[in-house]
């Protein structure tokens, strides 16, 4: 037993890693009987583990629904490793900030989780991307789309989802494993604006490019808009007007008065749905 730093934690196969954590639980059986003499018995239970790693970039190595064999570490040698599956996954382009683009990934166990050697390092070369320069661009719901950018936006944030399902059976000796779930998804930005009749509305439906780079995008089809939320005037702070925009990805949508199927593609045109 020691005391270290977390300054040489890695996961592998995690390219400019910032912070991971890790929670265990057992779900314990407690019971009084007529044998217990008025007190509490306690006995095992399920085992389950979860947890998340953020990073820098734009594109999370771990996508939802994709399991992954995780070796957690907390000093090149020991930590945590068990094989999980990724539940979601929140990319945040901060333009206001200039901030370094970074992603979260939460993660569920699929099976037991074991302590002790855990070797994972990154020698990869850090090449952060930053928000500097980033843009959101809406496209019209015909064909060819035409494409506009949004004026003045300060944030933008995009989560994926997979409603990944737990089970435990006689098969998984009391440990708690998962199967990849249903794909959903929200995007969500900030912006300044003069006339909210330039922004998308409620009942919207758009094409969303959601830059990471001046050419690089990630790439939404389909954006339901949800509406304009925060939108107002404060006379006596004189601050800058804005609104908060925020909408739910939607696979199949009307384009030119066809029933169409859209898509989910990374910047590097990797497609994550279908």
């Amino acid at each position: 037993m020691g005391v270290i730093s977390g300054r040489a934690g890695a996961v592998n196969g995690v390219s400019t890693m910032r912070t991971w954590t890790i929670s265990t639980s057992a779900d314990v059986q407690a019971a009084v009987a007529s044998n217990t003499k008025h007190g509490t018995v306690v006995i095992d239970g399920n085992t389950d583990w979860s947890g998340n790693y953020t990073a820098y970039g734009h594109t999370p190595a771990k996508l939802p629904g994709e399991t992954f064999a995780g070796t957690f570490s907390l000093d090149e040698t020991n930590g945590l490793a068990g094989s999980a599956i990724v539940d979601s996954v929140t990319i945040v382009v901060d333009i206001f900030a200039g901030a370094i683009i970074q992603h979260t990934v939460n993660f569920s166990g699929n099976g037991a989780v074991t302590r002790g050697a855990a070797a994972a390092t990154d020698v990869t070369i850090p090449d952060p991307p930053t928000s500097i320069g980033c843009k959101l661009e809406i496209g019209t719901m015909v064909g060819t789309a035409v494409w506009t950018a949004v004026t003045d936006v300060r944030t933008m944030t995009l989560v994926l989802t997979s409603s990944n399902q737990a089970y435990v059976s006689s098969d998984t000796a009391g440990a708690t494993k998962r199967l990849e779930g249903n794909l959903s998804g929200t995007f969500a930005a900030t912006v300044y604006t003069d006339d909210p009749s330039d922004l998308p509305e409620e009942n919207d439906v758009y094409r969303v490019r959601m830059y990471v780079t001046p050419t690089l995008f990630w790439l939404l089809e389909f954006v339901e808009f949800a509406g304009q939320a925060d939108l107002g005037a404060d006379v006596e702070g004189a601050t800058i007007v804005g609104a908060n925009l925020t909408g739910q990805w939607t696979g199949y949508a009307s384009v030119s008065a066809v029933a169409t199927e859209g898509s989910i593609k990374t910047p590097a045109v990797a497609t994550v749905w279908p």
